[in-house]
């Protein structure tokens, strides 16, 4: 048995349909822009975490880095206090042996002329002596 249906309660199904379809079509669209919503909050969770991670490597990059700049220095002034020192203990050994040069020489120029003066009284001695033989000899004559 085939039911007829008036023009009017046909107009009001299909604004019910017409409804039904714009309630779906709103869920549905809701759906998306939440899916959608959710899409972009992970995204910008996950940009915000990558941010974080590469923050924290690189301000641990760069805290090694002045670190190691610091060690660096540290060395350095090490080595410049070790240069140092050596020079120190250098100038200090050329300083005695320049000291112990010139006490060396000191001695050699008194040495030498004790010497001369020792040589000086032979040959003095040594003359008189000729001019005494010579006197005796004149005297003989």
């Amino acid at each position: 048995e085939v039911r007829r249906v008036d023009d009017d309660t046909r107009v009001k199904m299909i604004k019910d349909a017409i409804a039904h379809l714009d309630r779906l079509i709103q869920t549905e669209s809701r759906k998306r822009q939440a899916s959608f919503e959710d899409i972009r909050e992970e995204v910008k969770k996950s940009a915000d975490n990558m941010y974080l991670t590469i923050k924290e490597e690189i301000d641990t990059m760069a805290a090694n880095f002045r670190k190691s700049l610091a060690e660096m220095g540290d060395t350095l002034n090490n080595v410049e206090t070790n240069l140092q020192n050596q020079i120190a203990i250098h100038n200090d050994a050329i300083a005695a042996l320049r000291k112990e040069a010139l006490k060396s020489l000191n001695d050699l120029e008194t040495g030498i002329a004790t010497e001369n003066a020792e040589r000086k009284k032979m040959y003095d001695q040594l003359n008189e002596k000729v001019a005494e033989g010579f006197a005796r000899i004149s005297a003989a004559i």
